[in-house]
């Protein structure tokens, strides 16, 4: 019986019609069984609604939300510039475009959800500031390093295993998002918060299958027993992160 946030990826990965990719499906089952994300876990889900019970608390996740994608645009980018391979270019680059548009839908969705909100020049700004906006005419000034200073091949799957893990965790706090965002928003608002909350799923999903793409090919290759290992090492780091952060958080709130 596959692990029951393997088993939430590839059941995604099937609502947008992704092709089957069995080789990673028994690498990420093996590693979410070996190493359980706390974000899996049911006391995390409980965690979060307890939490956002309070609706200030869930006003500034959605701010927070926006600077997230805001920065995580900008980070998907650079490593675009810095990857050894030049097949992946163009989709981790496309990554970087839909983070960037994610930013500014949290903003829009915060403003439907509280319509009587209101903020200082000063945080207007800064909300206003950790938007990117990136876009296919308005690309970041960054461009593509020299072949000397690239990250090597070995280097590059790495990193891309780190993004493809936080894109599993951001897939798990959509679906606890879209289930808080839909008892606050008003009835007006309805209709495109619940579109909003759909092409955020959908797009975690088409990242996901991308980076999962590479990773069967991989394996196919010949490289199988390395993204075990590879797979493996990375959750278990990307869980303690994710504990740490936890941490932080419940300290803030004290």
């Amino acid at each position: 019986m596959m692990n029951n946030l393997a088993s939430l990826v590839m059941d995604n990965l099937r609502d947008i019609t992704a092709r089957e990719y069995p080789c990673y499906a028994r690498i990420l089952d093996h590693s979410f069984s070996t190493a359980p994300p706390p974000f899996s876990m049911n006391w995390f889900g409980r965690r979060y609604f307890e939490l956002a019970r309070d609706p200030e608390w869930f006003a500034n996740s959605l701010v927070a939300n926006s600077a997230l994608e805001g920065y995580g645009a900008t980070q998907i980018w650079n490593f675009s510039t810095r990857m050894h391979q030049d097949e992946y270019i163009e989709a981790v680059q496309q990554h970087a475009l839909d983070e960037s548009r994610h930013s500014t839908m949290f903003v829009s969705m915060l403003r439907l959800t509280f319509p009587g909100l209101t903020m200082d020049a000063r945080t207007e700004e800064r909300i206003r500031q950790q938007q990117p906006r990136y876009s296919p005419d308005q690309l970041p000034e960054a461009r593509r390093l020299a072949p000397e200073n690239r990250m090597s091949a070995d280097d590059s799957i790495n990193e891309l295993v780190g993004v493809h893990l936080t894109e599993i965790r951001a897939l798990v706090l959509q679906y606890l998002l879209r289930s808080v965002i839909e008892v606050y928003a008003p009835a007006t608002a309805q209709q495109r918060i619940g579109m909003f909350c759909a092409s955020l799923i959908r797009d975690e999903a088409r990242h996901i299958d991308y980076t999962a793409r590479i990773f069967e090919a991989l394996a196919n290759e010949g490289r199988a027993d390395l993204m075990v290992d590879l797979f493996e090492k990375r959750v278990r780091g990307f869980n303690d992160l994710t504990m740490i952060e936890l941490e932080r958080e419940k300290q803030m709130a004290i």
